[in-house]
């Protein structure tokens, strides 16, 4: 009778080596678990700076909205005190 045993490429290689297979296999698998977290956690920080970013243009575009108004307000404060100055040489 013959058997069929599954063989599991690398793995089966890597269990040929007793004990340093072993630790090779723990080291590949916590180096995959690393890596996922490491890439988990860029994503997560890419997230944010984007989040970030839209909160920033959101500040800007209001700052500039108010600078622009103190200075159009600032201009005809100007204008009104020119045309008082103007008027009161005159007479």
């Amino acid at each position: 009778m013959i058997t069929l045993s599954a063989s599991f490429g690398v793995f089966d290689t890597l269990t040929q080596y007793g004990a340093l297979g072993v630790v090779t296999l723990a080291l590949g698998g916590a180096l995959w678990y690393l890596l996922k977290r490491q890439l988990a956690s860029e994503d997560r920080l890419k997230t944010d700076v984007a989040a970030l970013q839209k909160e920033l243009n959101d500040y800007i575009k209001n700052d500039q909205k108010v600078l622009k108004e103190t200075i159009d307000n600032n201009t005809k404060a100007l204008h009104d005190l020119r045309d008082i100055m103007i008027t009161n040489v005159r007479r």
